[in-house]
């Protein structure tokens, strides 16, 4: 199984021309993405990675991960393997609040691409082989599509960065599988912005929800869970 996981990884990469843009598709375990589906029941979408994460291509990151399969980047950070602490502690302890294990999260960014903050992420994109944010944003969503859904079974998706006057995690989610759908606001306050819709990905409805960045803002477990418990409501 973890070979065929691998292959199957390294295969879309290829057909969709972006295993050799510098990146890390998934900061979780590779065993984890070998596992059953069912195991994975909840998806974590950051907006993109940093230069943290440009040690490998996509694909090598995945070849890397295989070598060393019960390697975790989020458990790494836990380490201070990738600079402060604070978002890889917020990221394990939110599933938890919500009722998951974190070991059993996938962990993904919604552009599989790495520059050295969010501003800098057009430029980059424009620069590379994708040559444009668009281009780069549909096929990250292919593979999201294509790979991190088949390889789960989510109950919920979160989307930690959600600001809507300009690219982020959950707006490139709702553009790619909102299908026009309105977002369900809980919360517009500046600092706890949290907002739901359902995604309709590959003809699964799954409930998202887009919060702020958990690298500067503390998540509202209260606000997620009543995002989450309106879009279930809906489905």
């Amino acid at each position: 199984m973890p070979l065929q996981t691998r292959n199957f990884i390294l295969d879309v990469l290829c057909d969709l021309a972006i295993g050799d843009y510098i990146a890390r598709p998934f900061d979780c375990a590779f065993e984890l993405l070998a596992a059953p589906p069912s195991r994975k029941r909840l998806i974590m979408v950051g907006f993109n990675g940093s230069l943290a994460d440009a040690i490998h291509t996509n694909a090598g990151s995945i070849c890397a991960g295989y070598d060393q399969p019960e390697c975790s980047n989020v458990a790494y950070g836990l380490e201070g393997g990738w600079g402060p602490k604070t978002l890889a502690r917020r990221l394990t302890e939110l599933p938890c609040a919500l009722g998951f294990d974190w070991r059993d999260t996938v962990y993904t960014n919604a552009l599989l691409m790495c520059s050295k903050d969010a501003a800098s992420i057009q430029k980059v994109a424009r620069g590379s082989p994708a040559a444009s944010l668009e281009s780069l944003a549909y096929k990250s969503m292919e593979f999201f599509k294509r790979v991190t859904m088949s390889l789960a079974e989510p109950e919920l998706i979160i989307a930690y960065s959600n600001g809507l006057g300009s690219p982020s995690a959950a707006r490139i989610l709702w553009e790619a599988f909102g299908n026009g759908e309105a977002l369900d606001h809980v919360d517009a306050s500046s600092y706890r912005a949290t907002y739901g819709f359902t995604a309709d990905i590959g003809g699964r409805r799954v409930p998202v929800v887009g919060i702020r960045h958990m690298s500067r803002f503390v998540p509202s477990v209260d606000n997620i869970k009543l995002a989450w418990a309106r879009q279930r409501e809906r489905a």
